[in-house]
C-alpha cells in the first residue's frame, strides 16, 4: 500500500514539472516571438521614419540646390568702373578674380561703354580700348554729377548680366530722391541742328515688343557701327537697361522688349552727314 501510494505521488510530481516545463517552454517562446516582433516592428518605424527624414533632407537639398542654380545664373564676369581725371578704366575678371579677356566684338567693337548722367540729361556712347588683358580705358569728358555706367559686352563663354556701376564726377553728393520722375512725352518730333527726328511707337505694354520707327529730315542715315543706328533705353531708376538694333533693311525700325511697366528714357543715336547724335524721347510703358 506504502508503495502504491509513493508511486502515485511520483507520477503526480512527474506531471506538475513536465507540465510547469512545457508552459514555461511555450510561453517563452512565445515572448521571445513577442520581442522580436516589437523589435522589428520598432527596427520598421525607425527606418521609416528615417526614410522620411532622409527624403526631407533630400528635398531640402533639392531646394538648395535651386536656389544656387538660381545664383549661377546671374553675371559670371565683374565689371569695375573707376574714374581718374577724364579716363575711364574698365577692369573684367571672373568670379575666381581673373582676368577675363574672351569678348566677341559686337557692332564692330568689344566694349560699348554707355554713361548717363543721374539726372537722365546726359548721354555718352563711348567705346574703351583694350591696354590689357581684361583692361579696358576710354576718355570720359564729363561734367561735375553723378553718373550710372553700363558696360556693353558680349563674353564668349561667361554669362553677362550688364549692371548700372556708379561714377561720381566731383564732389557731388549722390541721394535716392536725387533721381528725376519722368513725365510722358508730348513731342515726338525732336531737332538737333537743323536734323528732325520723328518717332512712331506701335504700342506701349509690357505683354508684347514695342516697335519703334523713326522718320529723319535732312539727311539719310549713315551706317554707324555697322547698323543704320543704335537706340538705349533705361528706366527713371538707371536699373534697367536694354539696347537694341535696328531691323535688316533700309529703315531705321527697332523692336524692344520691356520687363516690367514704368517711365523709361530713349537715346535714338544716328549718324548723319559724318556726325552722331543722340535724339531723347520718354516712353511710358503700361501693363
Amino acid at each position: 500500500m506504502m508503495k502504491k501510494w509513493i508511486g502515485s505521488a511520483l507520477v503526480y510530481l512527474l506531471l506538475v514539472v513536465g507540465g510547469y516545463t512545457a508552459y514555461s517552454f511555450y510561453a517563452g517562446e512565445d515572448v521571445s516571438q513577442g520581442d522580436e516582433g516589437s523589435h522589428e516592428e520598432h527596427q520598421g518605424e525607425e527606418a521609416h521614419g528615417e526614410e522620411e527624414e532622409h527624403g526631407e533632407h533630400e528635398e531640402e537639398g533639392h531646394e538648395g540646390g535651386h536656389e544656387d542654380h538660381e545664383g549661377e545664373s546671374t553675371s559670371e564676369v565683374q565689371a569695375d568702373v573707376k574714374l581718374d581725371g577724364e579716363e575711364m578704366t574698365i577692369t573684367l575678371t571672373d568670379l575666381d578674380g581673373n582676368p577675363m579677356d574672351s569678348l566677341e566684338v559686337n557692332h564692330e567693337k568689344l566694349m560699348h561703354l554707355i554713361v548717363i548722367s543721374e539726372d537722365l540729361e546726359q548721354f555718352q556712347h563711348l567705346h574703351p580700348e583694350k591696354v590689357s588683358e581684361g583692361v579696358f580705358t576710354a576718355h570720359a569728358d564729363l561734367e561735375e554729377g553723378m553718373y550710372q555706367a553700363f558696360v556693353d559686352i558680349k563674353p564668349s563663354e561667361l554669362e553677362y548680366v550688364n549692371e548700372a556701376h556708379p561714377v561720381m564726377v566731383g564732389e557731388h553728393d549722390s541721394h535716392e530722391d536725387a533721381h528725376v520722375h519722368l513725365e510722358p512725352e508730348t513731342q515726338w518730333t525732336k531737332e538737333q541742328e537743323g536734323y528732325s527726328v520723328t518717332l512712331d511707337v506701335n504700342n506701349f505694354s509690357v505683354k508684347e515688343n514695342v516697335v519703334l520707327s523713326f522718320e529723319i529730315e535732312g539727311a539719310e542715315p549713315e551706317d554707324y557701327l555697322g547698323a543704320l543706328g543704335h537706340v538705349v533705353v533705361v528706366d527713371e531708376g538707371l536699373e534697367e537697361f536694354i539696347h537694341v538694333h535696328p531691323r535688316e533693311g533700309e529703315e531705321p525700325v527697332f523692336e524692344a522688349h520691356f520687363s516690367k511697366p514704368g517711365m523709361y528714357k530713349l537715346w535714338a543715336e544716328f549718324k548723319l552727314d559724318g556726325k552722331v547724335y543722340a535724339f531723347p524721347y520718354v516712353l511710358e510703358i503700361t501693363e
